[in-house]
């Protein structure tokens, strides 16, 4: 059982789990062979990614190669907090928008 993003995600595939919406109705029940008309359904629904059988694991989305200072880390999420301050970062989508904003305000 893996968790891959929707783009890594093909046609075939088994889920191993249900994918829910937000609001926890079910979209597709674990057990289901993923087509091409759920991956379209599944982005129309805001879903970033589901548990499958086989396949590759994508990378951990919080992991960064590189060491960072931890006082440059504390301002770029200071300043990413700012640009957010009216947002929802529970959100999947802003909250991973959220990380990458942090991780470019590293290099500013």
């Amino acid at each position: 059982m893996k968790r891959l993003t929707l783009d890594a995600i093909e046609p075939g595939m088994i889920l191993a789990t249900e994918v829910k919406d937000r609001n926890g109705r079910v979209l597709l029940s674990a057990g289901a062979e993923i087509t091409e008309k759920h991956l379209r359904i599944f982005k129309m629904w805001g879903i970033l990614g589901a548990m499958v059988l086989g396949g590759q694991t994508e990378e951990e989305p919080h992991k960064h190669p590189l060491e960072i200072d931890p006082d440059q880390l504390r301002k770029a999420e200071q300043r990413t907090a700012d640009l957010f301050c009216h947002n929802d970062l529970n959100h999947p989508f802003i909250k991973e928008l959220a990380r990458l904003v942090t991780l470019e305000n590293l290099n500013s």
